[in-house]
């Protein structure tokens, strides 16, 4: 006789955490249906343009090295993931997901709903029609050859933006690092990098207000914060990293969110739905690392076989 009961069993997101959990379902013969947005799995870790050195079992160049071994796992172990499911709603009182695919809405029931959506970058929203917005960048990893001789601004003050303005210093012309805060959110070996670098000119107490030029980018115009003085600043190309969201938006009139719009969960992950749980970056007060969703994952998986089927 099957030893666990039969529910059925949606994960939300193929990134690290919703593919740890399905590894400990698959291995124990648990049925379940991972529903992704994206057309790959690995949520935004091909994104990350920085190495990445929190495995103890190894360490990568950046996130397109991490996608490629999460590439092989899926291949190799085909977890049962529907691509190109846009999870539109959560009807907790009817235990439904509904989602878009091929662009037809489609519904899904389930007894247990685990959400691992992970996050998403922080977009400017003001600039997305602009005519110059081939000049704006989320990403550079892939685009290095854009920056060269190139006068770059870089907006953020944690780790990614200090990373960023370190890895463009050697090819652009200049870099301007603009900060809001007149602290630093990023490593202490980065801030020393970037303050003992003779080609960052670092901007603290600086706002963004506007980006200047018809169809490729003339000039920044930034306020500081403390004095309020206006001042402008001529680049050719700018770079966002101003952090991350949680993809949380579906669970927003169904689960207690703390007021950054993340998940709150309990030690055993369950949310304030008693048959919905969430692991990853979109739980409240988690580390946001790629290891501890991982391990979340693990450790959800063994829950819900050990303690829930």
């Amino acid at each position: 006789m099957y030893p666990y009961k039969d529910k059925k069993i949606i994960i939300i997101g193929a990134g690290p955490a919703g593919l740890s959990v399905s590894s400990v379902l698959m291995m124990a013969g648990v049925k379940h249906k991972i529903l992704e947005a994206r057309k790959s799995s690995g949520g935004i870790v091909g994104d990350i343009q920085n190495e990445l050195d929190d495995f103890i079992i190894g360490t990568y160049s950046d996130g397109k090295e991490l996608k490629k071994k999460i590439d092989e796992f899926t291949q190799k172990y085909r977890p049962p993931i529907a691509y190109g499911c846009k999870v539109t709603t959560i009807d907790n009182a009817n235990k439904i997901v509904k989602f878009t695919q091929d662009n037809k809405q489609r519904t899904i029931d389930f007894d247990l709903l685990i959400i691992a959506t992970g996050l998403r970058f922080n977009i400017d929203h003001r600039f997305e029609n602009a005519t110059f917005k081939k000049d704006i960048y989320y990403r550079i990893s892939y685009c290095l050859d854009d920056f060269v001789d190139k006068t770059v601004a870089v907006v953020g003050g944690g780790d990614n933006a200090t990373i960023a303005a370190i890895r463009l210093s050697p090819i652009a012309k200049k870099v301007y690092l603009i900060n809001k805060n007149n602290f630093w959110k990023s490593r202490k070996d980065l801030i020393y990098q970037i303050e003992n670098n003779d080609n960052i000119y670092i901007l603290k107490n600086s706002i963004l207000n506007n980006i200047i030029g018809d169809k490729n980018i003339d000039k920044i115009s930034i306020t500081d914060n403390i004095t309020n003085e206006v001042f402008d600043k001529a680049i050719d190309k700018i770079v966002f990293k101003t952090g991350y969201l949680p993809n949380t938006e579906i669970a927003k009139n169904t689960l207690k969110l703390d007021k950054k719009g993340y998940i709150i969960t309990k030690n055993n992950f369950q949310t304030s739905s008693p048959d919905i749980y969430a692991v990853g970056d979109i739980a409240s007060g988690v580390l946001k690392r790629i290891a501890v969703a991982t391990g979340q994952g693990v450790e959800l998986g063994n829950y819900l076989i050990n303690e829930v089927l």
